[in-house]
């Protein structure tokens, strides 16, 4: 599973809109019990549901308005910093399965 799009700087309607997207790389679906996104701040999300083989999974800020066509999977609080820091998914182990801008630095 890897972190798929992060849409940091919001939407045009309100830079509040932020979103995470995972992608299941496998041909098979995985239960996301005891995996967790973190930014080492605000944002700590514990996972939950299933995300299924060669699948999708929308993480939403704050409520399921954010994309108005494509229901969220989950949403969560806190906030990604306009001026950059990093993702990092962990498995139900702990282990750093990926992570998204690792140095903490501006935003690509």
């Amino acid at each position: 599973m890897v972190i798929n799009e992060i849409a940091w700087g919001g939407t045009a309607a309100s830079s509040s809109d932020e979103w995470i997207e995972l992608y299941n790389t496998t041909s098979a679906a995985i239960n996301l019990s005891g995996w967790s996104l973190s930014d080492g701040g605000d944002i700590s999300i514990s996972l939950a549901g299933t995300i299924p083989a060669n699948g999708h999974f929308l993480l939403e800020r704050t409520s399921d308005n954010t994309i108005g066509n494509i229901t969220a999977d989950q949403t969560y609080v806190g906030g990604l910093s306009n001026s950059g820091e990093s993702l990092t998914l962990r498995d139900p182990a702990g282990n750093v399965v990926d992570a998204a801008n690792g140095d903490g630095g501006a935003w690509s």
